[in-house]
């Protein structure tokens, strides 16, 4: 009964059981056939709710693994922190944790103080010219 549903297939060979079974007497040669699927249909039942028990108790290790991996990256951030403090945000120490340490920011090349304030702020070039539209 290939393509039939597990449910379907329970249902089908009941059927096919207690059917077979009324007319056991007409065909005597099916015994053991019917008695072989009266244990092949107990067989799938028993194992239906096997897999019904065990679908239940994977569902609860996978939230049980799911609230400890929550648990787990709360205590990995608290000590991250503990460790960035102590050790500081910019430490190559902290790779040896699986830590990326921040980066260094670069700047960008200016001048020294004093040429700047010699030279003066810089004016805008739209301040410098006159609007076309204030004049007559």
């Amino acid at each position: 009964m290939p393509g039939l549903s597990h449910q379907k297939t329970v249902v089908f060979c009941e059927l096919l059981s207690t059917t077979l079974k009324s007319q056991l007497e007409q065909m005597p040669h099916l015994t053991t056939e019917s008695e072989g699927l009266d244990k092949l249909i107990t067989e799938l039942k028993d194992l239906s709710s096997e897999q019904e028990a065990l679908k239940g108790r994977s569902r609860e290790v996978s939230r049980l693994r799911r609230e400890v991996e929550q648990r787990s990256q709360v205590m990995r951030s608290r000590i991250i922190a503990q460790l960035q403090g102590k050790l500081g945000f910019k430490s190559e120490t902290l790779l040896a944790f699986g830590i990326a340490p921040r980066k260094t920011r670069r700047r960008r090349a200016t001048a020294p103080p004093e040429e700047q304030s010699s030279t003066g702020p810089k004016k805008n070039a739209a301040q410098d010219t006159p609007s076309s539209s204030s004049g007559a």
